[in-house]
């Protein structure tokens, strides 16, 4: 198991958030992202800890990567090669950034969302999104995506052996 540096950090700064627009949260996504992978990539020259960029960024998206030159370096890292183990450092920092995010927007929902406000289940409030399915009013139809005629019926009857005769309908 992979240790990751700076990840109470990145957690403390996530909770610490009041109220932000969208190009702020993904300023604050990219700058975390970047310094996480900034501690923990792994060193040898220390090109490939440098190389780590914000490729595209716009409203609803954001990429990070690698220079070019350095995408070997980093395929060898992750997936190894013939004469050295697999470090994949990458996926720790994934999980770690996606809790944050979760974490924070579960946070808002909670606050701003109509129907989500001042909702309690018993003494802990609703942390987890099974616990908010429901509350729109949907309900699981077996009919739906199988037209209306199709409903298969569990029976405790044993079927009949006789055969049964079917009338064909032109085609």
């Amino acid at each position: 198991m992979i240790k990751i540096i700076g990840a109470d950090k990145v957690k403390k700064e996530f909770q610490s958030l009041g109220r932000i627009n969208n190009a702020q949260f993904m300023d604050i996504i990219s700058r975390q992202t970047l310094y996480l992978l900034y501690q923990n990539t792994p060193v040898d020259t220390g090109e490939l800890r440098n190389s780590w960029r914000e490729i595209e960024k716009t409203d609803k998206t954001l990429s990070i990567g690698t220079t070019f030159d350095q995408l070997d370096k980093l395929n060898a890292l992750i997936f190894g090669t013939r004469y050295m183990q697999p470090i994949d450092f990458l996926t720790p920092i994934i999980d770690i950034m996606a809790e944050n995010i979760e974490g924070f927007m579960r946070k808002y929902l909670k606050t701003q969302h109509r129907y989500l406000r001042n909702i309690k289940q018993g003494r802990q409030d609703i942390d987890t999104p099974s616990n908010i399915v429901g509350l729109t009013g949907f309900t699981f139809s077996k009919r739906r995506g199988r037209g209306k005629s199709y409903i298969k019926r569990t029976t405790l009857n044993v079927p009949k052996l006789r055969p049964r005769i079917y009338r064909k309908r032109p085609v």
